[in-house]
């Protein structure tokens, strides 16, 4: 008799109801990640220096005098001993800046990822109880009114003692 009440527990314990189950889950994912890419072209002004190759050019002439220049080139004369003239013209070897309009390409990327959604629908499906938990339902109410009437003494003196 000692035991029974311990007993009694440990049954309640162990037969205890569980939580509800799942019976259907639909689960709905959404991900979606992309990249755009501009390529653009722009002009920009640049300056390009252009070589002149040196040139050698010679003449000849019976007049007096002879003048050669351009930007690019000196000349020298100089009249021979037979009454000729000599003419001599010699270019200046350098770099001539040009401008122009340099295209440059321009690639801009464009990374977008839209929000996950993660959506989660559950279906509880009501069920009947199965005979085990409808008789651990039932017997706790027969249990605790045996406990009860076989307590009676002790339940009403701790009553007392607690009003």
């Amino acid at each position: 008799m000692k035991h029974l009440p311990l007993l009694l527990l440990l049954t309640f314990i162990i037969g205890g109801c569980a939580s509800s189950r799942r019976l259907s889950e639909n689960v709905h994912q959404q991900d979606s990640v992309g990249i755009r890419v501009e390529t653009r072209i722009e002009y920009v002004p640049d300056t390009v220096f252009i070589e002149i190759p040196a040139q050698t050019s010679e003449r000849e002439t019976a007049d007096s005098t002879s003048h050669f220049e351009n930007d690019y080139a000196t000349s020298d004369a100089r009249i021979n001993p037979d009454g000729t003239l000599y003419h001599n013209l010699k270019t200046k070897p350098q770099k001539k800046p040009v401008e122009f309009e340099k295209p440059v390409e321009r690639k801009d990327s464009v990374i977008y990822k839209k929000k996950t959604v993660t959506e989660t629908e559950i279906v509880k499906v009501p069920r009947d109880l199965t005979w085990w938990q409808k008789t651990q339902i039932y017997g706790f109410w027969v249990i605790l009114f045996i406990l009860v009437i076989i307590y009676r003494k002790k339940i009403l003196s701790l009553v007392k003692w607690l009003i």
